[in-house]
Parts: structure tokens; sequence; C-alpha cells
């Protein structure tokens, strides 16, 4: 029931995509946006029922792997986004972030989800997991959005130095008006990363016996880029390199996520806590 439910929310979340991007192209096609959101709304609500049938069958188990995790955090970020909406009409930037929110959950409606039972992991019932998990998914959600304003801010940037003035520049969202909600994001996405950082360090210890993995370090690498970006803000560095280490940033938690589980016995840090004594 947990792949059906997230099949229809992936569905209603592609609707949602195409609406907005229709309304990027078109932007006479105001219903579209309107439309985009409604169904987004909707697919976000159908994504929590999944999620809640994922609990009940599966005792939660299956969001600390990475395919639930990405399911997990593509959620966060949907939710975050129609947080954003609430308080600021962006509808371009929903055209890029929900493409991103549907691509997190490819694996899960691909995969076999919680194909076999199997007993909660007793490190997995730490309050100290659930608390890393948590906020190291919504740390991934925020910087995925941040993600996504800063490419707009390098098109809108592009379109701007090259005095083109073309579909880009009438489509997306002025460069200050980007540039802010960048640097917003960061700050966010920061500080509750920097919750996911140090309980990740005390959960390790836990699992495997010692506080430091590859992943940790990627972890660490992460935190050290986005704090460089807040300093910077703060210097009132701002603007284009602001925009690509923001990118940057972005794509080593993506190596870090998916890079790091392509080679064998690299990382300790699979999601699979219940290797504890296997891994030591």
């Amino acid at each position: 029931m947990t792949v059906v439910v997230l099949r229809i929310a992936a569905l209603v979340y592609a609707l949602s995509a195409a609406a907005y991007v229709l309304h990027f192209i078109r932007p006479r096609y105001q219903r579209a946006a309107t439309a985009g959101q409604a169904l987004l709304t909707v697919a976000f609500l159908v994504h929590a029922v999944s999620i809640g049938f994922g609990c009940s069958e599966f005792g939660g188990a299956e969001f600390f792997n990475l395919r639930g995790g990405l399911g997990m955090a593509s959620w966060l970020a949907a939710g975050a986004l129609l947080l954003l909406l609430r308080f600021q009409r962006l509808p371009a930037l929903a055209a890029f972030v929900v493409p991103l929110v549907l691509v997190g959950l490819v694996p899960g409606i691909v995969g076999n989800i919680g194909s076999h039972h199997e007993a909660v992991p007793e490190v997995v019932r730490l309050p100290a997991l659930k608390l890393h998990v948590s906020t190291a998914i919504a740390g991934v959600a925020v910087f995925a959005i941040a993600f996504g304003a800063a490419l707009m801010y390098l098109l809108q940037e592009r379109e701007v130095k090259g005095k083109r003035f073309g579909v880009l520049f009438t489509r997306l969202p002025s460069l200050q008006t980007l540039d802010q909600l960048t640097q917003r994001l960061v700050r966010v996405g920061l500080a509750v990363w920097s919750v996911a950082l140090v309980t990740g360090m005390f959960v390790a210890e836990k699992a495997w016996g010692k506080p430091w993995d590859p992943q940790l370090l990627f972890a660490v690498v992460v935190w050290g880029l986005y704090s460089a970006l807040v300093w910077m803000r703060q210097q009132g560095i701002h603007g284009r390199r602001y925009a690509v280490l923001t990118l940057v940033g972005f794509a080593i938690i993506m190596t870090s996520m998916l890079g790091l589980r392509a080679v064998p016995e690299l990382s300790q840090h699979q999601g699979d806590f219940g290797r504890k004594e296997a891994m030591r």
C-alpha cells in the first residue's frame, strides 16, 4: 500500500510540475500557477499518507535508508516550498524545485520498498538517531530549494549581463530577490544541518563504535562550505560567487548520499543500523 500511495503522490507531483512549467513558458496562463500550487498541496498530503503507511507497515525503519531518506527529503522540500509560496509569489521557483522533488521519489516508486519485515534495530530507537535523520533530511530539503534559487540567479544574471532581456529575463524574479532568498535558505539550512552533524557524531559512536566515517567527513565539508557562505554574506560578499558555491554545496551533499554508497565498504553510513557488529 505504501508504494501504491507513493506512486499516486508522484503522479500528482508530476502534474504540478507540468502546470508550473506551463506557467513558466506561458506566464499569461495564470490559472496554471494556481493549479500547480493546488496540485502540489494535494501531492504533499498524499505523500504524507504514504509516509504514514510506511511507518505503520514497516515500523519507520524504511526511512533510515537512502531510498526512504530521499523520499522524506522530497516531502519536506515540498512542504517548505508550499510555506514559501504562501508568503511570496514565486511560481518560477516552483517550476525549478517541484521537478527536483519528483526526482527524489524515483528510488521509492521503482524499488521494492519494505519488501520484507525486519525487527527495528535497537539503535534506531534512540531519540538522537531520530533527531539526526529528521534534521539531516530537513537540511537536504532546504538546501535543495536554495539550489533551485541559486540556479535561477545564475540564469537571470546571464540574461542581465548579456543584455538579452529575453524569455528568461521576463520569467525569472529579480537578481536581488533571488540573492536574498538564497542567503536566507542557506542560513536556515545551516542551522538545521548543524544539529544533524552533532547528533550524527553521537549516533555513529553508538552504532559503529567510532564517531568518524567518510559520510560524516563529507557532512563536515558541507557544514564548512555553508558556514563560509554565511560569513561571506556578513562581509557583504554575494552575487555570482555566492550562487555558485551554493550549487557546489548541494552537489557535495548529493555526492556523499549517492557516490559513497556506490563504492562497497567505503562508508559504514548505509542506513542499515542493524549491522552494528558486522561493521565494527
